[in-house]
């Protein structure tokens, strides 16, 4: 049977190069649209990674990244000196967004005391220093993303708005997705990132180490403050469901569309195929050939065109995403080396072997009901 497969193909290239076409562009467009959805998952997942095991103090009403949140530095000097809080380990911060270059993309000033930069840090592996201490003011440790757009490097200076620092460290990629914030940030100095934010006295949110139970260090903390949000990794894990949800809706209803569009063209196309195969499909019918054999060849035509175009789709992905990175504003795009994630890769091919399937299964439905004997008078 799939010899004969084969040489329809041959014998209709224009028809078989319509379906392989039809498949290729479904499997780049459903595959690149969760791949950008893998990613994305996979940064903010990150983030809620940096909140791991930690509070975070901030404004009502504001979530991670804390920057639209804006705090008196007198209340963090009192929530410090609390008993709940591992004030060796806990730090006041300011994030604050600061625009790269003329693009839309957008760097996170991270100010910290010098010396607790690990509050912020957590295990992030730092090429060069990971203290400020002694330092002086303009020095910064540079997440990996920051330092790729600022072309940074350990003991070199970089401009960022007008302002020199020196890097002193540069911290190794955190996170395998869409670039998180730590890998995003400028680390410094507080009352440096507060001189230049023009935000003096004013932090953005205490970074809480809670000194024992950190359930019991929230309660206690939320009850002494109500007016403010005691911000943990339960949280933070809500919201990025809560962020995600309405865009996995939005982006799982253009893939069922796109998946939708292309059953149909492969259904129309075997139909096709059926119909110009009707004397072809009466004479086998007519020498003995079962009718369990005649919907098998009409399924195989449609696995293999599905699986050509499912492949070629596959190998289109990565050349595809990183034109996307590179629409989006990415600087350095090298379209031969991203790699797709196992996960991503077996979706695809469920897909194709799907659409190969159903696309089939009513063209080869047609098929058995030719009879032998109108398909031989068949012109």
């Amino acid at each position: 049977m799939l010899d004969i497969a084969f040489k329809d193909f041959k014998a209709k290239k224009g028809r078989t190069a319509m379906c392989i076409i039809g498949v290729m562009v479904c499997v780049l467009l459903i595959g690149t649209v969760n791949l950008v959805l893998y990613e994305m998952e996979s940064g903010l997942k990150g983030d809620l990674g940096t909140v791991n095991g930690q509070l975070y103090f901030e404004k009502n009403g504001t979530s991670f990244p804390p920057y639209a949140s804006i705090i008196p530095q007198t209340l963090g000097d009192e929530v410090l000196t609390r008993a709940e809080v591992d004030q060796a380990k806990s730090t006041e911060a300011l994030f604050a967004p600061v625009q790269t270059g003329e693009s839309a993309q957008y760097t996170m000033i991270v100010g910290v005391t010098p010396g607790k930069e690990q509050a912020f840090l957590e295990n992030a592996t730092v090429n060069g220093k990971s203290s400020l201490v002694g330092e002086g003011d303009n020095a910064v440790i540079v997440g990996s993303e920051a330092a790729k757009k600022y072309n940074a490097t350990v003991g070199g200076t970089i401009t960022v708005q007008g302002n020199q620092y020196k890097v002193v460290g540069i911290m190794k990629q955190v996170g395998s997705g869409w670039p998180l914030t730590i890998d995003n940030s400028l680390v410094m100095p507080l009352s440096h990132a507060q001189a230049v934010m023009d935000m003096s006295g004013l932090i953005s949110t205490v970074i809480i180490t809670p000194s024992g139970s950190i359930d019991g260090a929230e309660t206690s903390l939320q009850d002494a403050y109500p007016s403010y949000t005691i911000y943990s990794q339960k949280d933070t894990q809500k919201t990025l469901d809560d962020n995600l949800s309405q865009i996995r809706i939005f982006m799982n209803m253009i893939s069922t569309f796109i998946f939708l569009v292309s059953v149909i063209i492969i259904m129309i196309v075997m139909m096709m195929s059926v119909k110009e195969k009707t004397k072809e499909i009466g004479t086998m019918r007519a020498i003995g050939t079962s009718k369990m054999k005649i919907m098998a060849l009409i399924i195989y035509e449609s696995l293999i065109l599905s699986l050509v175009g499912g492949i070629v789709g596959i190998i289109l992905m990565s050349p595809t995403y990183s034109m996307l990175g590179l629409l989006m504003g990415a600087k350095e795009v090298n379209f031969l080396s991203f790699n797709i994630p196992g996960a991503i890769v077996l979706q695809v091919l469920v897909i194709v072997f799907v659409i190969g399937t159903f696309s089939g299964l009513i063209p080869a439905y047609l098929a058995t009901r030719i009879s032998p004997i109108d398909a031989l008078r068949y012109e």
